[in-house]
């Protein structure tokens, strides 16, 4: 299955809004607050996903699997919130 998360179904909601109004200037000032929540709310996922993933990486180079289980388990841990 393939998820999206709540925030990325935001902003494109939001984005297609803009579009259809002329600009990201024409959404309401909530709006434009909204998309910059909706901001650092996705930097802050990547930056999670991809830190496990770099450490998932140097677990499996150091064979480590009890470590690297560890992580994918963290890794799923975050999947319920893309739906």
């Amino acid at each position: 299955m393939f998820g999206i998360h709540s925030v990325h179904r935001r902003l494109a909601e939001l984005t297609e809004k803009a579009e259809r109004l002329g600009g990201y200037n024409k959404l309401s000032t909530n709006e434009q607050k909204e998309i910059n929540h909706c901001l650092l709310v996705n930097a802050k996922i990547t930056r999670e996903i991809d830190a496990l993933l770099q450490l998932s990486f140097i677990a499996y180079q150091a064979n480590d699997t009890e470590w690297q289980m560890e992580i994918c388990e963290r890794l799923d841990a975050l999947r319920p919130k893309f739906t």
